[in-house]
């Protein structure tokens, strides 16, 4: 062994075609390839949908929306009801908004797996009007819409 890995993997890499075959080698890389995108440090590019997707939920000072924009930024709308919140977030952006469907997540998402999902958890501020559970609670619907 060397004391550089790219030429340890690079050797590793011809020993196996010759061994196993590229289809045994293309396998293993895919595996491995695939091990390193669910790293903790790896980089996810932001999810950026074909329409805005606005996820919903009840907080106490009446509807908290999110809503996930075509080019992937995030934003944070409140509003007393569903429906103000809804003619908010339509006067806010120019193309259609799918709302998301689907039953919300069971647990509260972590920030974490918000952000491995390509999708980046706005800050919350105390006394905001809902509480940072429903804001992620709001992100994580965004989760239940189709990719």
């Amino acid at each position: 062994m060397s004391n550089d890995w790219r030429t340890d993997l690079a050797d590793a890499v011809a020993r196996g075609l010759a061994q196993d075959g590229p289809d045994a080698v293309g396998e293993s890389l895919r595996s491995a390839v695939d091990a390193l995108a669910d790293h903790p440090d790896a980089e996810v590019a932001p999810w950026c949908p074909p329409v805005p997707i606005l996820g919903v939920v009840a907080c106490a000072s009446g509807s908290l929306g999110v809503l996930l924009r075509t080019d992937g930024r995030v934003t944070v709308h409140l509003a007393a009801g569903e429906g103000a919140l809804h003619e908010q977030v339509r006067s806010a952006v120019e193309d259609g908004v799918l709302v998301a469907a689907g039953a919300p997540p069971e647990d509260v998402p972590t920030r974490d797996l918000l952000r491995r999902a390509g999708i980046t958890a706005p800050a919350w501020f105390s006394g905001s009007g809902f509480t940072e559970d429903d804001l992620l609670r709001a992100c994580g619907f965004l989760l239940t819409a189709p990719r």
